[in-house]
């Protein structure tokens, strides 16, 4: 039986922690599950727009209603998790497969 891991990245500087209640030690990045990484709201939030894994709509675009709805939408970009953000902001996470993509965003976060 594997466990599920959550990783987070701490600063170098990071003080004692001993005798406080710590809500998050550092930054959340995700979870590894089954030998894959799935990787965090709080993570995507903290990344710039850059890269091959990231895909940058305008705010004009209809597929950014789509994705806060949760909706599957059809974008190009690389097969895996991608970084969706709108005009240079992160929104969080979609995986993609074959020009599809499966939201990821935080249940909590969806408009309705």
């Amino acid at each position: 039986m594997e466990l599920d891991h959550k990783l987070y990245l701490v600063p170098q500087e990071m003080p004692r922690l001993k005798g406080i209640r710590v809500v998050r030690s550092g930054l959340y990045l995700g979870i590894t599950k089954k030998n894959r990484f799935e990787p965090s709201q709080a993570f995507a939030m903290a990344l710039p727009m850059e890269g091959k894994a990231c895909i940058n709509l305008s705010l004009q675009d209809e597929r950014v209603i789509k994705y806060l709805k949760c909706e599957t939408i059809m974008v190009d970009g690389p097969d895996g998790f991608v970084l969706i953000g709108v005009d240079g902001y992160p929104l969080g996470w979609g995986k993609l497969k074959n020009g599809r993509l499966k939201n990821k965003y935080a249940p909590a976060w969806r408009m309705m």
